[in-house]
């Protein structure tokens, strides 16, 4: 009996109600969202160069494009020097002895080669690595 009576209270009051989870609405509903890449790349002379936006790629050596707008690597650090290849080994003068020379090696990095006392070169020095 009891039984009986259970179950038509459920059934008076309109049965068991199902809930939906509530799912809050968002705060900032019509709001744009957007997200931002970072791209760094090495650039000669151990420099980087970087830039942010919602789309990037980029090269080492080259530089970075983010949005369409491309950032190269600055000025390589051997602007202006002459390439090391160039001097290394030839002949320098023995009244150069001692003296540096900048350069840019194969690498686009800014280095220097010496002037040093050498048997084997007809002036009697060379320019070397040091």
């Amino acid at each position: 009996m009891l039984a009986l009576w259970f179950g038509s209270v459920l059934v008076g009051c309109g049965g068991a109600e199902v809930m939906e989870p509530l799912v809050p609405a968002p705060a900032d509903e019509g709001a744009t969202h957007s997200q931002f890449a970072v791209c760094t790349v090495s650039c000669p002379g151990s420099t980087s160069v970087s830039c942010s936006g919602t789309t990037c790629s980029g090269t080492d050596g080259q530089g970075v494009t983010c949005d369409g707008v491309f950032t190269a690597c600055s000025a390589s650090a051997c602007s202006g020097l002459p390439a090391c290849s160039q001097y290394a080994n030839q002949s320098c003068f023995r009244s150069q002895i001692g003296t540096q020379m900048a350069c840019c090696s194969g690498g686009g990095f800014a280095d220097a080669l010496l002037c040093s006392a050498s048997s084997s070169s007809p002036t009697g020095a060379r320019w070397l690595y040091f």
